[in-house]
């Protein structure tokens, strides 16, 4: 008998309510799964009474949850059901999918969609039953007449899997039937009494097949070599995996020719595998040592080594309960060893780096909080003769959280350990022991503030911040910062603020990684003011004074004044020393007529040390619409007592017609004169018998641009005056289209120009162009030597042209790239050099019907040729590589042919591969079937 009550949308929220209390229940029983209703339309209770069963006994009563609606999704922790009709049974604990359903799961990284009617999942054993099920990831698609899920493993009876599935062809090109299948996750896939089918018929029986699922590190590896030292070599990568946290690639490594001759390791990774560990990495190899080749009296013969070398890379990382910890005790240790293609003589070879961390938290102290830290850092091997190149350590780290007490905070940590590191060479006894140092260290570092506002406006901070490092040897080293400033705020704009410093650093330390360099204390007293009469007018002033240096070397006063009023504005900066008497430093600009149609600068400095800078009067006319202006700058040196440059620019852009007729200038002109002025001299030193003096010669350097219609004219130079300097000067013109178009060119034309005799020395034109549309590119560039000055040839430079079209089926890429060169000064007597690099067509043709071709047929030329004074040099070929490719989505294979080279090859492309595998390869020094080539 079944007793139905229906929930209607207005118990809904309480029915869901009910459920997730059944789900939390679950939790409690074997750490079953939490259910979680995503959506849902109707929730219905049912309560079944037992039915009378064979011996007589009545089953116990059910209580079934009907979840419906047009769109059902729940979720199974990281799982995901969706369906429109789904029962929980709360007794047996189990979920049953009603009607079609479909089931996504995720194990060891790899996700499976399941698709089917009649799906049951047990909450309990995390098992999954079903019939007629479609079971799809990302390589492959299995269609199971009753397919059951344990974790971990996934069995099909009576099934038919292919890894073309995805292709979205019929019939598949190739598949298997078999009797059944178990699918690891991730991993793997193995299926009994299989048959192959290709293209949907039957070819071939085979008792068992096995289709690694792993990324491409984690697949099989194979690698086979012959060599003259070695002899016969095989490499073997095989996974495994070991349970549902675990996997990992069995290293197998034989040499012929060496002794040992086997060598053996692991690879391995582990997550979770146990309470109190996160992840486990392991990589070690034992290697054979390589055979040495020895010459003795023109004889050579090979030594074996008889030993074997080393790889390791181990970490684990995990974490520890600790009571009263934040969040338990975190740890990681590792261990690094690297013999593998070392020299004998490197001093890593035989070395093991062993480093570890522990830390823990504990946040309920009366610091708030309190860190504990351990670090370790050793190595096992030969002692070294060489600094070491890092730091080794065994040390103990305690870091309490900041106290604080009212306006007071105080933040220590105390460091103690023993340190091996490389010595100090600043440090005589440090040296005596060798290139490196052992001792026992302790640090502590503070940092003590304290800030109050004692009244209205007034800040007072206080702080300290100290670092003293004590080592065992007797030595120290010190450095220590205290301050304190009290800043006073009148109102918004006006401030003083007094501040002094402290400073002290010294002290000699054995090891170079924490080596302070010693310095002479300082005390520095200083105070600065900022007042603000009225807006826009602002006067500071500053002055520091460091108690322990002598008056000579005490910095001067700054004072300032900036106005912006209107359109003025003018900034004022003087620097003089009252402890030497003199004027450090001055500056002033001024800006009038801001947002005006005539703008004036004026700018000035002034150094004791170099004396006036040049003084700037500037102008610029704005006009009306603000899109023309006109401007100049002279610049006046007051050490020559002449004007040194003069700026001259101007803009101008069309206000009409700015999209039909779109027009716009810019141009700019520097006149450097020549002046001479005095050298610089040391002040101390004694004065010069004859004034040097140092001589600026007369330039002219400036360039014009011109925007019209789509079009960009324009023109650069560089010239000396009065006769200019060949060498440096230059000068060039060029037209060509605004950037951003479809069709891009550009013609130059210039290069070293003589203003003595008018003209160029060996001008070039060179020209670029780029021309894009759908599918279709081209671009070329080209540079031509003309007659000039001192080259009287006209002759191409350089050249390149490349280009691609894409026809749908068919593509088509090319390239060329030439370039000549002359010895000597470029006479028609001198060797010429020329080279033509080249791919001129790569035609790339899909062949087959459907909207994604089959294959593809490619055809290359691919060849550098070079001329020596029109000579063609060997070998003076070009070189067709012919290459089909067969693309059939879940497998792919490419045959090369360069007959003229005589380089033959096939590579293969299988699911569960990234990359292409070179199965045959034939070139003039053999034939060879390279497998993939094992990792490390």
């Amino acid at each position: 008998m079944t007793r139905t009550r229906p929930l209607t949308r207005t118990r809904l929220l309480r029915a869901g309510l009910g459920l997730l209390a059944l789900g939390l229940g679950l939790l409690g029983e074997a750490q079953a799964r939490t259910v979680k209703i995503v959506t849902a339309d109707r929730l219905e209770l049912r309560k079944m009474a037992g039915t009378l069963q064979a011996d007589g006994t009545t089953s116990e009563e059910q209580e079934i949850v009907v979840i419906s609606g047009q769109s059902v999704e729940l979720r199974l922790d990281e799982d995901v059901i969706l369906a429109t009709r789904v029962e929980y049974n709360r007794t047996r604990r189990t979920l049953t999918i009603i009607g079609a359903g479909q089931y996504t799961t995720t194990q060891n990284g790899s996700t499976q969609v399941l698709k089917g009617s009649g799906l049951v999942v047990d909450l309990g054993s995390q098992a999954l039953t079903g019939e007629d099920v479609i079971i799809s990831d990302a390589n492959l698609e299995i269609r199971g007449e009753a397919v059951s899920r344990v974790p971990g493993q996934l069995t099909a009876q009576k099934s038919y899997f292919t890894p073309c599935a995805k292709c979205g062809r019929t019939p598949n090109d190739y598949a298997f039937r078999a009797k059944s299948v178990l699918l690891y996750p991730g991993d793997r896939l193995v299926a009994y009494e299989a048959t192959l089918l290709l293209a949907g018929a039957p070819l071939l029986f085979l008792p068992v097949v096995v289709l690694p699922l792993q990324d491409q590190s984690r697949q099989p590896r194979f690698g086979l070599s012959q060599d003259a030292v070695d002899g016969l070599t095989v490499q073997a990568d095989l996974p495994f995996v070991i349970g549902s946290t675990t996997l990992g690639t069995t290293l197998l490594r034989y040499y012929q020719n060496r002794s040992p001759s086997v060598g053996f390791g692991v690879d391995l990774h582990s997550y979770a595998p146990t309470a109190g560990v996160e992840k486990v990495d392991l990589y070690a190899l034992a290697s054979p040592r390589p055979s040495k080749v020895v010459t003795e009296n023109g004889v050579s013969r090979t030594v074996v080594s008889g030993d074997n070398e080393y790889a390791l890379n181990f970490s684990v990382r995990g974490r520890l309960e600790l009571y009263g910890s934040k969040d338990g005790l975190r740890y990681t240790l590792g261990a690094v060893r690297s013999d593998l293609g070392r020299a004998d003589t490197d001093p890593q070879r035989g070395v093991t780096d062993l480093s570890g961390t522990a830390s823990a938290e504990f946040p309920s102290v009366e610091f708030g909080k309190i860190e504990a830290q351990v670090n370790y850092q050793d190595r096992i091997g030969p002692p070294l003769t060489v600094a070491l190149a890092n730091v080794l350590r065994r040390e103990v780290v305690i870091d309490p959280g900041a106290y604080r007490l009212g306006k007071l905070s105080a933040d220590f940590k105390v460091t103690l350990g023993q340190y091996t590191a490389a010595s100090n060479p600043l440090s005589r006894s440090a040296q005596l022991q060798g290139p490196n140092f052992s001792t026992a260290r302790l640090e502590e570092r503070h940092v003590i503030s304290f800030s109050s506002a004692p009244w209205t406006g007034g800040t007072l901070t206080l702080n300290n911040t100290f670092t003293g490092r004590y080592y065992l040897t007797g030595a120290r080293t010190v450095n220590l910062s205290a301050s304190v400033s009290l800043n006073q705020i009148f109102n918004v704009s006006n401030s003083v603020r007094l501040n002094y410093v402290y400073s002290r650093q010294e002290g000699t330390s054995p090891f170079a990684f924490d080596a302070v360099f010693t310095r002479p204390p300082s005390g520095v007293l200083s105070g600065d003011i900022v007042v603000t009469p009225t807006p826009g007018f602002t006067i500071t002033a500053s002055q520091s004074y460091d108690y322990v240096q002598p008056p000579a070397v005490q910095p001067p006063t700054s004072f300032g004044v900036r106005v912006q009023k209107g359109p003025v504005t003018s900034n004022l900066l003087l620097q003089p020393n009252f402890f030497t008497g003199k004027l450090d430093a001055a500056s002033f600009d001024a800006l009038v007529g801001q947002n005006l149609p005539l703008l004036i600068g004026l700018r000035a400095s002034y150094t004791q040390g170099g004396g006036a800078g040049p003084i700037s009067l500037s102008a610029d006319v704005v006009g009306g619409p603000r899109t023309n202006t006109f401007g100049v700058t002279a610049n006046w040196d007051p050490r020559s007592q002449s004007l040194s440059s003069l700026n001259l620019r101007a803009s101008a852009a069309s206000t009409q017609d700015t999209v039909l007729t779109p027009l716009s200038f810019s141009a700019s002109e520097t006149i450097n004169l020549e002046t001479r002025i005095p050298a610089l001299s040391d002040p101390a030193a004694p004065p010069p018998v004859t004034q040097t003096t140092v001589t600026q010669r007369s330039s002219l350097s400036g360039q014009a641009t011109l925007n019209v219609n789509g079009l960009t004219l324009n023109t650069t130079h560089s010239l000396s005056l009065p006769d200019g300097n060949p060498a440096s000067d230059t000068a060039f013109f060029s037209v060509g289209s605004q950037a951003g178009s479809n069709l891009n060119w550009n013609l130059r034309y210039g290069g070293n120009y003589d203003l003595s005799r008018l003209g160029f020395l060996r001008p070039t034109l060179s020209g670029t162009l780029t021309a894009t549309r759908l599918g279709q590119r081209l671009s070329a560039q080209a540079s031509l030597n003309l007659p000039g000055l001192d080259q009287g040839l006209t002759e191409l430079g350089n050249a390149s042209v490349a280009g691609s079209y894409d026809f749908g089926r068919a593509f088509i890429t090319g390239g060329a790239y030439y370039n000549r060169s002359r010895q000597g000064t470029g006479t028609a007597a001198q060797t010429v050099n020329d080279t033509l690099t080249f791919q001129p067509l790569t035609l790339t043709l899909g062949l087959g019907g459907g909207p994604k071709p089959g294959a593809y047929l490619s055809t290359i030329l691919r060849q550098t040729l070079s001329w020596q004074d029109g000579v063609l040099q060997p070998p003076g070929r070009v070189l067709p590589i012919f290459v089909l490719t067969v693309d059939r989505c879940c497998w792919a294979f490419q045959i090369e042919i360069n007959p003229l080279d005589g380089r033959y090859g096939l590579s293969l492309s299988l699911p569960g591969g990234d990359t292409s595998v070179s199965a045959f390869s034939a070139t003039a020094n053999g034939v060879s079937v390279p497998l993939l080539t094992p990792g490390r």
